[in-house]
């Protein structure tokens, strides 16, 4: 799909971190979210569940317990998902295994049958619902993840792990590009030009920005046309303008 709109950009998956004061049920959030499932929460490295009558829920920039953290609990909030301007993005897949004794690695077909893959470091990882350092893991070739000790017969392990996407076929607003296909709108709009694709072409009547008419360009402006104080329209040798 191609696009009209700011570069592509990837960036890290966003994050927070809160502090408890034992009082306040509410806080703000530093980027807004539709709903408490689009944000992984934990305090003291436990996962808290979301949604109502549950540990919390959230929508736009408000983050709400149904208690209160207790003075001094670090609240941590991993935001999935990314601004909308940001073509590339990432994808978010959780993997659930029951360890046998004594298990480090865990690779391949989880519970449910879904293939473990990540993107480099790109993944969290919890252990009975205790959130565990990175240190506590090794993350290797995309497809493992190794404990640092042996897990207990049965004991959970959840893995979210994130694959980074890029939307492909863009043009870039910075360094433009061609399309191939034909575009198809009711109406563009250019710094002072706008065409009316179903039957008229209009311009402002006043010129604000300092113009250059190349000398292999002809120009054209239906008038009559001001020329703001202060702004220059210069026409190249060779150039042409015509004022109709």
């Amino acid at each position: 799909m191609s696009y009209i709109g700011v570069d592509p950009n990837l960036g890290d998956i966003t994050f927070q971190r809160l502090t408890g004061n034992g009082n306040d049920t509410a806080f703000t959030l530093a980027q807004s979210v539709v709903s408490g499932e689009a944000m992984l929460v934990t305090i003291g490295n436990v996962v808290q569940e979301p949604g109502v009558g549950k540990a919390y829920t959230a929508q736009g920039n408000t983050l709400t317990f149904s208690a209160a953290p207790a003075n001094g609990d670090v609240i941590t909030v991993r935001f999935f998902g990314r601004a909308v301007d940001q073509p590339t993005s990432y994808a978010m897949q959780l993997f659930k295994y029951v360890a046998t004794s004594n298990q480090t690695a865990f690779t391949g077909a989880d519970a449910n049958g879904a293939i473990l893959a990540f993107s480099g470091n790109d993944v969290d990882v919890y252990l009975n619902g205790v959130h565990l350092d990175s240190s506590d893991f090794t993350a290797s070739n995309g497809d493992t993840i190794t404990l640092g000790s042996g897990a207990t017969v049965n004991d959970e392990l959840v893995i979210r792990a994130f694959r980074a996407f890029t939307v492909t076929d863009t043009v870039s607003k910075a360094s433009g590009g061609t399309f191939a296909g034909e575009i198809t709108a009711p109406q563009f709009q250019t710094t002072n030009t706008t065409v009316d694709t179903a039957v008229f072409r209009t311009n402002g009547k006043t010129v604000s920005e300092n113009s250059t008419i190349a000398a292999t360009k002809n120009a054209l402006g239906i008038g009559p046309l001001t020329i703001a104080d202060g702004v220059t329209v210069t026409i190249a040798s060779g150039g042409s303008l015509t004022i109709l």
